[in-house]
């Protein structure tokens, strides 16, 4: 048998080991990224506040400013993307959407990934038709909206590829993402995948273009026909679905929620809601409203009133209604006649008035109508207290002796006691 010679170990040509891995902190490869310089730092005192009339400002008293995010929340299905092209639409044009007055027209980019240029289409020309827009406006809003269809890019290369070049392009005031679970290139209840899209590529690109951008976001699926009942302030804040980097990140969140109805859905300013200064019909202070499909055929959003609501959800308005109005006596029996130490303590706000109606069974739809005429007839009065203008009535005399009290606030008058008239009267009858 031939034996196999061996080579000749000086033959072996030598391997080289591999290269051993660069050192963190070491800038010698070209890939490391770039050192930035440290912040700049300002003392306290530099900073100025913002003018009237702030070229950063987008959504009035400062709801949304250059810079900034947003979130807007919902389930899916209701329609989100009717409602924020709706409110690209009004804000192209100066108009207002749902109470959300721009300072100026606005130019918005929309990224989506949904809806086909036919959707987008119909929408368009539903929120046209529903809200009456003029020839000029249409024309208006066609130019300073722009759309674009991307549905391939994720996480930094969607922020890389997509939004900066067409940032770098289109000079706009907002950047709309619809959805955001489309684009994350994550998990979207990871704090470390959500917080790195959010606060690490998307508001580098935000800052240095100077615009805003708003975020659409799905709600999580609700335990049952409708959502949570008993939210309450801030719990709005974190109805989008996944990590709470979601609610932490945008300066501003709208949720739009379910109410168990088909149509009608309550929109909510769950984070920054009061500069939004909304009010109700006896103007309080609301965070809530009720917005609700448009009843014609067509794409497009409207508000809507509690007593629809009622409607809706089963029952004639009439009976549901007529049952709980109560009589004008029953009406004014509620307001104090008297007070002890302040005429404060006679009077009652919106809110300890509506409590009241809930309290005694009484529908609230007649709160207004009853302070109306009660008011027109000179039995009731209204003042104004606080720094916020709280609205609070009573009875005529009392509020007289509020208002009073408050003209004479830091003299020495404000030391003097008041009394009601009736107490006064109580003790003359003592006398006797």
């Amino acid at each position: 048998m031939t034996k196999t010679p061996w080579a000749d170990k000086a033959a072996i040509p030598e391997v080289q080991p591999p290269p051993a891995p660069a050192k963190r902190g070491t800038s010698a490869q070209p890939e490391d990224k770039p050192v930035m310089p440290p912040p700049v730092v300002l003392c306290i005192g530099q900073l100025e506040t913002p003018p009237k009339d702030d070229p950063n400002e987008l959504i009035r008293h400062r709801y949304l400013c250059r810079g900034s995010g947003m979130l807007v929340v919902g389930p899916t299905g209701v329609g989100k993307s009717t409602f924020t092209l709706q409110a690209a639409l009004c804000w192209s044009v100066g108009r207002e959407h749902f109470g959300l007055v721009p300072a100026r027209p606005l130019r918005s980019l929309i990224i989506q990934s949904e809806n086909d240029h036919g959707d987008l289409a119909e929408m368009r020309d539903g929120i046209y038709a529903g809200l009456n827009f003029t020839e000029r406006e249409r024309r208006d809003a066609n130019e300073r909206v722009l759309v674009a269809r991307e549905d391939c890019r994720t996480g930094a290369e969607f922020c890389a590829q997509v939004i900066a070049p067409l940032l770098a392009e289109h000079q706009i005031d907002l950047l709309w993402i619809d959805p955001a679970l489309a684009y994350i290139g994550g998990e979207a209840n990871s704090q470390k995948d959500v917080g790195g899209f959010l606060r690490n590529h998307l508001n580098p690109l935000v800052h240095k273009h100077g615009c805003a951008v708003i975020v659409v976001h799905h709600t999580n699926k609700p335990p049952s026909g409708s959502e949570k009942p008993d939210w309450s302030g801030s719990d709005f804040a974190y109805l989008g679905s996944g990590s709470a980097e979601w609610s932490n990140w945008p300066r501003a969140i709208l949720a739009v929620r379910s109410l168990g109805s088909h149509d009608i859905y309550e929109l909510r300013a769950g984070k920054r809601g009061g500069r939004l200064r909304w009010q109700d019909e006896q103007g309080e202070r609301i965070y809530s409203k009720l917005i609700a499909h448009a009843k014609q055929d067509g794409f497009c959003w409207r508000e809507a009133t509690r007593a629809e609501l009622e409607l809706e959800r089963g029952g004639s308005s009439e009976v549901r209604i007529r049952r709980y109005k109560p009589s004008l006596d029953e009406f004014m029996a509620m307001f104090p006649p008297s007070f002890r130490n302040e005429p404060r303590e006679a009077l009652l706000s919106a809110e300890q008035i509506k409590n009241a109606f809930h309290e005694r069974g009484w529908h609230k739809d007649f709160y207004k109508g009853l302070c109306d005429e009660a008011e027109s007839t000179g039995k009731l009065k209204t003042t104004a207290a606080g720094r916020y203008n709280q609205i609070l009535r009573g009875l005529p005399g009392h509020v007289e002796a509020f208002e009073t009290k408050q003209a004479e606030a830091g003299s020495m008058m404000a030391q003097v006691p008041l009394a009601a008239p009736s107490i006064t009267r109580a003790k003359r009858g003592r006398k006797r």
